[in-house]
């Protein structure tokens, strides 16, 4: 059996490298021990993995694990095959489930109907989605629309605006925008049911909270940088407060794959350092600035230019340069190089026809506009 090649995060169970020191997702320094192939955590204390077995027991394939911990101790208990799954869920679904009150999907579906038509049963229906908040994911997931009438659509959605009120932990925002989609059912059908379903995945309204304010947090983010970026003096602005150590905690706004962008001081250090030696006339005992950082082995460097700059040619090369003084002084495997102003110049434009594709070049407006739009337009469906 081939060896497990991977660094399994002992806390979020994400696969890294394994040359890798900490969890590329939550920065965690521990890693499963190398029989855990593969491990999912439910909360703190329980998960589910898949394990290999202990090799001085003879061969044996695979096995499913469920992993619990508590103060002082824990305990695993490994399932061997398919069949033991089946036997063990049979069990749980049909012996001892219901004998804890716990309700199949089949059966949580008709109390909802019945709780629907009778109001007094208004607090088992609140139950039964507290117990099994994803239970209308799973029931719009086996709608057809093509077998539905107008009516049964129209049905439907009483139904479903129905079972939202009744959510009390439901915030506001949720609530309506659920209320809005399906309002549209009798109409669009396959639409709408997507959209729904859509809706649905990240039922948790906490989760949704979340992301909520995160957003709110992106758009204060860009409002903060329209602002300064057209501002001369913001770009005399050195230290943590400068508009290049702003972007580089915020370097979604060039890309969604940079927010994980670790800087490394450094390496731009060495590069500052090494362009004040090539030319003292230009940049005197001042290091230019420059966003610099790495996304796992893949080199990000990236300068803003004042809004009375015109990006040109030279601005090019000098990014080049930079690229060549980090080569002399660390490993990379790959590399991106931005250069961001107010306007290009038309040399620019035809020069990096002929250089490397890893050169880019973006206008203020390209790095804000797109962004502030989708994710204005996120906000106001979930609000």
């Amino acid at each position: 059996m081939a060896k497990h090649k991977s660094n399994i995060c002992n806390r979020c169970g994400h696969e890294n490298p394994p040359t890798s020191t900490s969890c590329e997702k939550c920065k965690c320094e521990k890693f499963a021990p190398e029989w855990v192939i593969a491990k999912r955590p439910l909360n703190r204390q329980l998960c589910v993995e898949i394990s290999r077995p202990n090799p001085q027991y003879g061969e044996a394939p695979d096995r499913i694990t469920l992993s619990k911990w508590w103060p002082g101790g824990r305990a695993t208990f490994h399932i061997p095959n398919i069949g033991q799954w089946e036997a063990i869920t049979a069990i749980i679904n049909t012996d001892l489930g219901p004998k804890l009150g716990w309700k199949s999907l089949q059966d949580a579906a008709q109390d909802i109907r019945e709780a629907i038509k009778q109001p007094k049963k208004k607090n088992g229906l609140e139950n039964i989605l507290q117990e099994r908040p994803d239970i209308i994911r799973k029931i719009v997931a086996t709608l057809n629309p093509e077998a539905l009438s107008k009516k049964d659509f129209e049905s439907l959605s009483s139904i479903l605006i129905e079972i939202s009120s009744t959510v009390s932990s439901a915030s506001a925002g949720f609530r309506d925008a659920f209320i809005a989609v399906v309002k549209k059912l009798p109409k669009q059908k396959q639409r709408a049911l997507e959209d729904l379903a859509l809706l649905l995945e990240g039922w948790s309204l906490q989760s949704i909270t979340n992301v909520a304010q995160q957003v709110r947090s992106r758009l204060d983010m860009i409002s903060l940088f329209e602002e300064r970026i057209q501002d001369e003096k913001t770009y005399e602005i050195k230290g943590d407060n400068s508009i290049h150590r702003i972007l580089e905690r915020a370097m979604w706004l060039v890309d969604e794959r940079y927010w994980i962008l670790h800087s490394n001081d450094s390496i731009r250090k060495f590069i500052g350092d090494e362009m004040s030696k090539k030319d003292k006339k230009k940049y005197g005992n001042l290091r230019p600035d420059f966003v610099c950082g790495m996304v796992g082995k893949k080199l990000i460097i990236l300068e803003l230019k004042r809004p009375s700059h015109t990006l040109d040619v030279e601005d090019l090369n000098q990014m080049e340069t930079y690229i060549i003084l980090a080569e002399s002084y660390s490993n990379f495997s790959d590399y991106e190089a931005y250069l961001i102003g107010n306007k290009k110049s038309d040399e620019l434009t035809k020069t990096l026809k002929h250089r490397s594709s890893k050169f880019k070049t973006l206008t203020y407006s390209d790095l804000l506009q797109d962004t502030k739009e989708k994710y204005e337009a996120f906000l106001k469906t979930i609000q």
